[in-house]
Protein backbone atom coordinates (compact mmCIF):
# COMPACT_ATOMS: atom_id res chain seq x y z
CA UNK A 1 0.00 0.00 0.00
CA UNK A 2 2.93 2.34 0.54
CA UNK A 3 3.31 2.85 -3.22
CA UNK A 4 -0.23 4.30 -3.40
CA UNK A 5 -0.12 6.40 -0.23
CA UNK A 6 0.00 10.17 -0.48
CA UNK A 7 1.18 12.45 2.33
CA UNK A 8 0.90 16.23 2.38
CA UNK A 9 3.13 17.73 5.05
CA UNK A 10 2.39 20.53 7.48
CA UNK A 11 2.60 23.94 5.82
CA UNK A 12 2.18 22.52 2.30
CA UNK A 13 -0.70 23.69 0.07
CA UNK A 14 -2.39 21.76 -2.72
CA UNK A 15 -5.28 22.62 -5.02
CA UNK A 16 -6.63 20.32 -7.72
CA UNK A 17 -7.85 16.75 -8.11
CA UNK A 18 -6.37 13.74 -6.35
CA UNK A 19 -6.68 10.35 -8.08
CA UNK A 20 -5.30 6.83 -7.67
CA UNK A 21 -4.24 7.24 -4.04
CA UNK A 22 -5.34 4.34 -1.87
CA UNK A 23 -4.66 6.32 1.29
CA UNK A 24 -3.94 9.99 1.91
CA UNK A 25 -2.71 11.84 4.97
CA UNK A 26 -3.20 15.59 5.03
CA UNK A 27 -1.28 17.81 7.44
CA UNK A 28 -1.26 20.95 5.28
CA UNK A 29 -4.03 22.64 3.26
CA UNK A 30 -5.86 20.81 0.46
CA UNK A 31 -8.61 22.12 -1.79
CA UNK A 32 -9.70 19.21 -3.97
CA UNK A 33 -12.18 16.47 -4.71
CA UNK A 34 -11.04 13.08 -3.54
CA UNK A 35 -12.10 9.44 -3.81
CA UNK A 36 -9.96 6.95 -1.91
CA UNK A 37 -10.09 4.12 0.63
CA UNK A 38 -8.72 6.07 3.62
CA UNK A 39 -8.36 9.77 4.38
CA UNK A 40 -6.59 11.12 7.45
CA UNK A 41 -6.70 14.84 8.18
CA UNK A 42 -4.12 15.55 10.86
CA UNK A 43 -4.43 18.16 13.63
CA UNK A 44 -2.67 20.77 11.44
CA UNK A 45 -4.55 19.70 8.30
CA UNK A 46 -7.32 21.58 6.54
CA UNK A 47 -9.36 20.08 3.71
CA UNK A 48 -11.95 21.80 1.51
CA UNK A 49 -13.85 19.81 -1.09
CA UNK A 50 -15.76 16.60 -1.71
CA UNK A 51 -14.62 13.30 -0.22
CA UNK A 52 -15.82 9.78 -0.95
CA UNK A 53 -14.03 7.17 1.15
CA UNK A 54 -14.35 3.96 3.13
CA UNK A 55 -12.69 5.44 6.23
CA UNK A 56 -12.12 9.07 7.22
CA UNK A 57 -10.23 10.13 10.35
CA UNK A 58 -10.29 13.85 11.13
CA UNK A 59 -8.23 15.68 13.73
CA UNK A 60 -8.07 18.96 11.80
CA UNK A 61 -10.59 20.97 9.78
CA UNK A 62 -12.93 19.80 7.04
CA UNK A 63 -15.35 21.78 4.88
CA UNK A 64 -17.36 20.19 2.08
CA UNK A 65 -19.54 17.22 1.26
CA UNK A 66 -18.34 13.85 2.50
CA UNK A 67 -19.65 10.33 1.89
CA UNK A 68 -17.88 7.70 3.97
CA UNK A 69 -18.64 4.29 5.41
CA UNK A 70 -16.85 5.09 8.68
CA UNK A 71 -15.94 8.48 10.10
CA UNK A 72 -13.92 9.12 13.24
CA UNK A 73 -13.85 12.71 14.52
CA UNK A 74 -11.19 13.31 17.16
CA UNK A 75 -11.40 15.90 19.92
CA UNK A 76 -9.67 18.58 17.80
CA UNK A 77 -11.76 18.15 14.64
CA UNK A 78 -13.86 20.99 13.18
CA UNK A 79 -16.40 20.00 10.52
CA UNK A 80 -18.67 22.14 8.32
CA UNK A 81 -20.70 21.27 5.25
CA UNK A 82 -22.40 17.90 4.94
CA UNK A 83 -21.40 14.38 5.97
CA UNK A 84 -23.07 11.12 4.95
CA UNK A 85 -21.98 8.10 6.94
CA UNK A 86 -22.77 4.54 7.96
CA UNK A 87 -20.67 4.56 11.15
CA UNK A 88 -19.71 7.70 13.09
CA UNK A 89 -17.42 7.97 16.10
CA UNK A 90 -17.08 11.39 17.68
CA UNK A 91 -14.72 12.18 20.55
CA UNK A 92 -15.64 14.75 23.20
CA UNK A 93 -14.59 18.17 21.92
CA UNK A 94 -15.21 17.47 18.21
CA UNK A 95 -17.20 20.29 16.60
CA UNK A 96 -19.88 19.69 13.98
CA UNK A 97 -21.52 22.58 12.18
CA UNK A 98 -22.98 20.63 9.30
CA UNK A 99 -25.78 18.50 7.92
CA UNK A 100 -25.37 14.91 9.09
CA UNK A 101 -27.02 11.99 7.25
CA UNK A 102 -26.90 8.38 8.47
CA UNK A 103 -27.00 5.36 6.09
CA UNK A 104 -27.53 7.48 2.99
CA UNK A 105 -27.56 4.53 0.53
CA UNK A 106 -30.02 2.54 2.62
CA UNK A 107 -32.40 5.49 2.90
CA UNK A 108 -32.25 6.10 -0.85
CA UNK A 109 -33.06 2.44 -1.50
CA UNK A 110 -35.96 2.52 0.98
CA UNK A 111 -37.37 5.69 -0.58
CA UNK A 112 -37.07 4.23 -4.09
CA UNK A 113 -38.78 0.99 -2.97
CA UNK A 114 -41.60 2.95 -1.29
CA UNK A 115 -42.04 5.07 -4.43
CA UNK A 116 -42.28 1.92 -6.58
CA UNK A 117 -44.82 0.37 -4.21
CA UNK A 118 -46.91 3.56 -4.26
CA UNK A 119 -46.75 3.64 -8.06
CA UNK A 120 -47.91 0.01 -8.28
CA UNK A 121 -50.75 0.66 -5.83
CA UNK A 122 -51.86 3.66 -7.92
CA UNK A 123 -51.87 1.53 -11.09
CA UNK A 124 -53.91 -1.19 -9.38
CA UNK A 125 -56.40 1.45 -8.15
CA UNK A 126 -56.67 2.97 -11.62
CA UNK A 127 -57.24 -0.46 -13.21
CA UNK A 128 -59.87 -1.29 -10.57
CA UNK A 129 -61.68 1.97 -11.26
CA UNK A 130 -61.70 1.24 -15.02
CA UNK A 131 -63.14 -2.25 -14.51
CA UNK A 132 -65.78 -0.95 -12.08
CA UNK A 133 -67.13 1.47 -14.71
Amino acid sequence: MADRQAVLGSGAKFSGKITNAKSIEINGFVEADLATEKVTIGATGKFAGAVKSDLVVIAGEYEGKMKADSIWLTETSRISGEIHYKSLQMDRGAALNCRVVHNWDQKKEQAKKQEQENSQENKVSENQEKTDK
